[in-house]
């Protein structure tokens, strides 16, 4: 559920759609990107189990005990070295491109919505702007990297499936109602995104990820409060919620006359590009 659902609320991919020539272009790249993403979530089964036949559970443990160089040593086993050195060279340019994009992401994000909208009113200038956007992504770069240094014992799979959680509870509600409900306004965005984004960090805490009554299982020793490893079927449905209360307890005014013109261009193109 996160995972197909997060995908539509991923930063990084969200702003891929502004690297294309026109609307058009990006209309198509839709279809397109929807079939090899979900083409690969399905390819990821066929991975797993392939690993465990060819490889062995017990290999995979010994070479890494999250179980993230499962798919390398299945490339191994089946295409030897050539292959192997292949796949890590392709996962490598991945996370390069993946890292790159989300860095940019985060520094314009802040430059433009936080330090110019909110710290200096809209006020601030191109040149400091673009300064502020230096220095957040030395800042998003360092944090990123204490926090991968203090995770590299956990699996890949389970930082994937916390991220796109996370994105399917924060980012997605808001673009569901800006497209298909012309009542919703900024409390309901913001609501939507903070209920969210602290409900599926909050789960993650209180999981068996964290708390595990058998010792080295999980970072410390306890009965997990919430039973399952990813937030995503109580978090994003409470996105959806805070979204939704936020909007109708609200006396915030929202503009219909610009929805209707978004829902037009969304669902026809017509008129995109002016």
């Amino acid at each position: 559920m996160g995972l197909v659902l997060g995908t539509a609320g991923l930063p990084h991919i969200l702003v891929r759609f502004f690297t294309v020539k026109d609307a058009k272009t990006a209309r198509s790249s839709v279809v397109y990107a929807t079939w090899i993403i979900g083409i690969f979530y399905v390819m990821t089964i066929f991975l797993g189990f392939g690993a465990a036949a060819f490889v062995g559970n017990s290999e995979i443990v010994a070479a890494n005990p999250a179980g993230n160089m499962a798919a390398p040593l299945l490339a191994k086993a089946i295409g030897g070295n050539m292959l192997f050195a292949f796949i890590s060279a392709v996962a490598f340019a991945t996370i390069l491109a993946v890292v790159a994009g989300l860095v940019l992401t985060a520094a314009s994000a802040f430059a433009h919505d936080f330090y110019n909208e909110i710290l200096r009113k809209g006020k601030a200038t191109e040149k400091q702007q673009v300064s502020m956007a230096r220095w957040a992504a030395i800042d998003v770069s360092v944090i990123s990297i204490i926090l991968a240094l203090g995770a590299q014992t956990l699996n890949v799979a389970f930082l994937v499936s916390l991220a796109f959680a996370v994105a399917a509870s924060a980012n997605l509600p808001v673009i569901i109602y800006t497209i298909y409900w012309k009542r919703f306004n900024t409390t309901g965005a913001v609501w939507a995104m903070v209920v969210g984004l602290i409900s599926a960090i909050g789960l993650v805490i209180i999981s068996p990820n964290v708390f595990s009554p058998e010792v080295g299982k999980a970072i410390f020793v306890g009965n997990p409060i919430f039973p399952y490893t990813t937030p995503g079927i109580v978090s994003i449905p409470l996105g959806f919620l805070a979204g939704y209360l936020g909007t109708i307890f609200s006396s915030q005014k929202a503009d219909v006359k610009k929805y209707e013109e978004v829902l037009v261009k969304s669902n026809t193109g017509i008129g995109i590009n002016s």
